[in-house]
């Protein structure tokens, strides 16, 4: 019964919009955007096909998102799983909510089972599909870094926010370097996540102005200042050592900036 409804809401909304660009047709000068048929059917989310995305009227970036979650693991379990995808808005999920028809996996059951045992077995095979995440923080968009445990869209924005402005991480611990991120919050995603230390940008110290030394987070604008000024006083720096004779260089501040410094101008 709910799908014939669905079938009569989806025919009148297409007879009042047809009955509406009738009567506010457009001036021949300006071209109308072209109609997009939608067509429903009965569907399993897990696994369709782009093609069928696109005949249910979903967006380029809504498909795409709908591939990155199940290239990591993810699965509809149940229709109200779908409308977890951040791309997917509520009007999109009460539209489709009708012909969504997932089958039913059944995960193995212990020697007793019973209704808790079915909602441990789904649990344990969403830790299990979690745990087999292995992002490189350098690399990693904002959406793969959601499909972390505890992180959301929030913090997926700072991480890579904070990312582009080092120039990439180095290290896994200079998450707990981004906005609000605590140990809590790394140690659940420590054993998820590497990086690759090829990807990170590296300012060359013996060309680089004040302004381009003073962009990076970890160097102050005196610290800029000083090492411009000591590559005028002593010449060019011959290895990154040098930068420790800068008088207000210190041995923890070296260490945090030498990983973005080079003393190349390749």
């Amino acid at each position: 019964m709910s799908v014939q409804i669905a079938d009569i809401d989806h025919f009148l909304a297409t007879v009042d919009a047809r009955k509406s660009a009738v009567g506010n047709k457009k001036p021949a000068s300006i071209p109308e955007t072209p109609v997009v048929e939608v067509e429903y059917f009965r569907f399993d989310p897990n696994g369709l096909a782009v093609v069928d995305w696109k005949r249910l009227g979903l967006s380029d970036r809504q498909i795409r998102m709908i591939k990155n979650y199940e290239a990591k693991g993810g699965r509809f379990r149940k229709k109200e799983d779908f409308k977890k995808i951040y791309a997917i808005n509520e009007a999109d999920y009460a539209r489709l909510a009708a012909y969504i028809d997932i089958e039913e996996i059944h995960a193995p059951s212990p020697a007793t089972p019973g209704r808790s045992s079915d909602r441990d077995g789904n649990a344990a095979v969403e830790r299990e599909e979690r745990s087999t995440l292995f992002l490189d923080l350098n690399t990693a968009d904002s959406l793969e870094l959601q499909f972390l445990p505890g992180i959301g869209p929030v913090f997926a924005s700072r991480i890579v926010r904070f990312r582009d402005l080092l120039g990439g991480f180095h290290d896994i611990s200079q998450l707990m370097d981004v906005y609000g991120f605590d140990s809590l919050r790394f140690d659940g995603v420590k054993t998820q996540v590497y990086v690759d230390t090829g990807k990170v940008k590296k300012i060359a110290v013996n060309s680089a102005d004040y302004d381009h030394l003073r962009s990076h987070p970890f160097i102050s604008h005196k610290l800029a200042n000083a090492i411009v000024q000591y590559r005028k006083q002593h010449g060019p720096y011959q290895s990154l050592t040098d930068l420790l004779d800068i008088v207000i260089m210190d041995k923890r501040i070296f260490r945090k900036i030498v990983p973005y410094l080079t003393v190349s101008n390749d």
